[in-house]
């Protein structure tokens, strides 16, 4: 395994930030540059302290006239501004948390005025520009929309198109992508709606740096693998989760910020490769009433209903509301779909400097014929992709999950320096299914036993608070967070988990054996009777967190973040009479520390350390498929070394590249020889790489999201000889992606997008006998946004998968078929 030198690391950084900025720069250059009319970055020193005095300075500062009511910024406060900005940015942060916007008069002046999302907005992706908008309050892109509300608000509201977003990152809050020393993307709402995207494998599909692991249509959640490490739960809202991310609508997120590498001191354990913070919509303080129909693929037609708006004409309440239902066949062959969401939020602004906002939502999702796993026995080969249009499953196969969710955020500006911010959720969701699992033979097509699950429940609970102080020690600046987080999950299992099928007559139903294809999707159907018994604990687990980080600003130039969590893990396997059968306690301080230069305003340079406890891999408890069914394996310790640089073009076209290594403990299955699945931790894994991304307008009709990965993947340190050397299973050493959109100038509305993305080879099996070939996926659309009966109308069609490419998808479940999807959606 070769191992990087910093040097190394710092010079490859940098020349791929320079290889991609150069590009960025050819195609910029060449056409009308919005970076040669952006204003220049000046200097700012504006105490903290009254709104309306450092409006006043910015004003002065900026040469940049505002109006605005003075009943607007009464009572109002700002943190406060310090160092070298563009315009735009310096007044985004005087605004960050005040509930104000700008807006562009006709005359060339901005006036500041309330926000359409939340007085105290809790929502990282908020920007206000200067002097044009990227879009407006209901996520919509300006491609193909240049004449419609020229005048609407400065604001951009969780797209993902402009480099100059924030996102929130754990205790350190909200911060500039461009400027936070990590690898940072996100996915808006904007681009589910014009992908059409029934769940958010189409998002990750995009992402450049991120592998689609598995559908949703196997386990019911998006399945990823994040430089290389599986990713399958997530933050929502802030809130760490340690359950899989169950219940998650499209139709009620806002976005998804995708932040790569390690998240110990940021979000507790796991997730070693990456995190998925997926940020639910939010009220708005105007109206707001969206509705859309469409289909998403084969005959699974929907409905979408999206609501908001003020509840008191003082803005003291809002709220928001979506509901969603699509019934139907989905692009496979006889498989069918039956979903539907209804979710709530409410702000309630108690004071001008309290916010206290609630959510909630009900989720249902059940799928007939499965997509599943696939085995071999007896082939001595991996096969090439089978036919993706088919599930290789019966039509009695179904896969349910129930779940319910509720939260809370409160942030709470105590001070002009002083601030507070809290967060709970509660998530439970009952999940049951019949699942086979096909094996391959060189006789034909065989099963493993035939059972049932009956219904159980995970329940995720978790929470934060940190209290952010802003202080000066001489020269240098501070913002010292300090706070904790906590989580917890149990699974409640039924004392008979799972029930063999036996005929109508009660004789067993054995396994399928030398089935034709034919045969295996038409099994007879069985019949699943017993009592399952009381249910109990089978499994808990609690992660705590108590951390002190230190945001600190040595100059306009260079500052960086110091942090310190000291992590408490908890798990716990428990006997059907309530004994504890396995399980352990550890805690460990996880440091993180990360230096940024920045030697010209619109360059980020920077260099990081983290570490992170992770607990050991729990085994499923189901001994139809493993040999040690529940086990707990030992907690780990990994570590990652990144450096990074970020270039941003103007205000709409942000370069960036990341160098990373991370160390982490080896997981892998071993078949043996009964067929069933033995999981065993050996050895160390280490992923080293090089990540490119290039996001955002290139001009005002072309949108581009770029980038990809290159990664060394090896296993070092193992006992079992025969693992050191070895690729880790499933994870693609290589991608590449690129997704376009194009706004035909002659015809206003009228937008033109497709997309080509590659995953490369991947190993099937931990000795590596197993090869299997990399794909790429090409996708191809077409919107146009007019008037239907006097309302902004746009009708959407978007064919993903658009060759019907047969792939695997992972190192054992298939992929999806072409899809076609369409659908109008109407502004009223």
């Amino acid at each position: 395994m070769r191992q990087f030198s910093a040097r190394t690391l710092l010079a490859a950084a940098w020349a791929g930030t320079t290889m991609l900025t150069a590009v960025g720069a050819t195609v910029v250059l060449c056409t009308p540059a919005r970076a040669q009319q952006a204003e220049a970055a000046r200097r700012y020193e504006i105490p903290a302290g009254s709104l309306a005095q450092a409006l006043n300075r910015f004003a002065d500062q900026s040469d940049v006239q505002i109006s605005y009511e003075g009943k607007l910024t009464e009572g109002r406060t700002t943190p406060g501004l310090r160092g070298t900005f563009l315009p735009r940015e310096a007044l985004s942060r005087l605004l960050a948390g005040s509930g104000l916007v700008a807006r562009a008069a006709d005359t060339g002046t901005l006036t500041i005025a309330p926000a359409t999302v939340g007085r105290l907005e809790l929502d990282p992706m908020r920007i206000q520009t200067v002097g044009y908008t990227n879009g407006d309050e209901d996520g919509e892109t300006s491609l193909g929309r240049q004449s419609a509300r020229d005048n609407g608000p400065i604001v951009v509201n969780g797209q993902h198109v402009s480099p100059n977003l924030e996102a929130g990152i754990g205790p350190w809050g909200s911060r500039s992508i461009a400027d936070t020393p990590y690898s940072v993307t996100v996915m808006s709402s904007e681009q589910i709606q014009n992908t059409i995207a029934r769940d958010l494998d189409q998002l990750y599909k995009m992402n450049p740096v991120v592998q689609v692991n598995a559908p949703t249509t196997i386990f019911g959640y998006p399945n990823v693998k994040i430089r290389g490490f599986d990713s399958s739960t997530g933050i929502v809202d802030g809130v760490r989760l340690s359950s899989s991310t169950y219940g998650l609508s499209t139709e009620e997120i806002e976005k998804v910020e995708v932040m790569n590498g390690l998240s110990g001191f940021l979000y507790g354990s796991g997730n070693v490769g990456g995190v998925s913070n997926y940020v639910l919509k939010r009220p708005t303080y105007e109206s707001l009433a969206n509705v859309a129909v469409g289909n998403y693929g084969g005959s699974q037609y929907f409905g979408h209903v999206d609501l908001g708006g003020r509840i008191t004409s003082d803005d003291t309440l809002a709220f928001r509301f979506n509901g969603a239902y699509a019934d139907g066949g989905t692009s496979k062959d006889d498989q069918h779909l039956k979903k539907w969401l209804v979710s709530g939020a409410l702000d309630w602004n108690v004071t001008s400097k309290l916010l206290v906002q609630l959510e909630a939502a009900h989720t249902y999702w059940h799928l007939d014929r499965v997509d599943t796993r696939f085995y071999t026995n007896g082939l001595g080969y991996w096969p090439d992709a089978y036919d993706n249009s088919k599930t290789y499953t019966p039509g009695w196969t179904y896969n349910q999950t129930t779940s319910d969710r509720v939260g809370a955020n409160v942030k709470y500006q105590i001070s002009e320096a002083v601030s507070l911010r809290s967060a709970y959720m509660y998530k439970e969701d009952e999940r049951e299914y019949v699942i086979i699992y096909p094996i391959d033979t060189p006789s034909g097509w065989s099963t493993y036993s035939i059972t049932k699950t009956f219904p159980y429940d995970t329940i995720s609970q978790g929470a934060y608070t940190y209290l952010d102080v802003a202080f000066d020690t001489g020269p240098i600046g501070h913002k010292l967070t300090v706070g904790g987080s906590w989580d917890t999950f149990k699974e409640v299992r039924h004392v008979v988990g799972n029930v063999p099928g036996t005929y109508a007559d009660g004789t067993p139903y054995p396994p399928g054996a030398n089935l034709t294809l034919d045969e295996l999707l038409n099994m007879p159907t069985p019949v699943f009777d017993g009592d399952p018994g009381p249910k109990y604990k089978s499994n808990d687990s609690t992660n705590f967190n108590a951390i002190i980080g230190d945001d600190i600003a040595f100059t306009d130039s260079l500052s960086a973040l110091v942090g310190f969590n000291y992590s408490t893990i908890r798990t716990r396997s428990y006997t059907t009479a309530g004994a504890r059968s396995s399980g352990y306690k550890k805690s460990a301080i996880t440091p993180t520390v990360s230096l940024i230069y920045k030697p010209v305003p619109a360059l980020t340079t920077y260099a990081s350390y983290m570490e992170a406890m992770e607990a050991g891999t729990i085994v499923p408890n189901d001994p139809t498929l493993y040999t040690n069914p529940g086990e707990v394996m030992d907690p780990i310790i990994s570590k990652q070394y990144e450096v990074g640089a970020k270039y941003a073009f103007s205000d709409k076209l942000l370069v960036t590249s990341a160098l990373f290594r991370i160390e982490k403990a080896n997981s892998y299955n071993e078949i043996a020889p009964s067929g069933l699945t033995t999981i065993n931790q050996d050895g160390r894994q280490v992923h080293q790489g090089l990540e490119l991304t290039l996001d955002g307008h290139i001009s005002d009709h072309l949108r581009i999201v770029a980038g990809g990965s290159w990664m060394d993947l090896g296993i070092e340190k193992a006992t079992n000889a025969a693992l050191k050397g070895k690729k880790p299973i499933g994870s693609s050493a290589l991608m590449a992606k690129a997704s376009l959109e194009y706004a035909i100038p002659a015809v206003d509305g009228l937008v033109l997008s497709g997309g080509a993305y590659y995953s490369g080879a991947k190993y099937q099996d931990a000795a590596n006998a197993n090869r299997i070939d990399g794909y790429t996926l090409f996708d191809a659309g077409i919107r146009y946004r007019t008037e239907a009966l006097g309302r902004p109308t746009t009708f959407n069609l978007y064919v993903s998968n658009l060759t019907n490419k047969d792939y695997w998808s992972s190192y054992w479940q298939l992929g999806l078929p072409r899809t076609i999807a369409f659908s109008a959606r109407t502004e009223f």
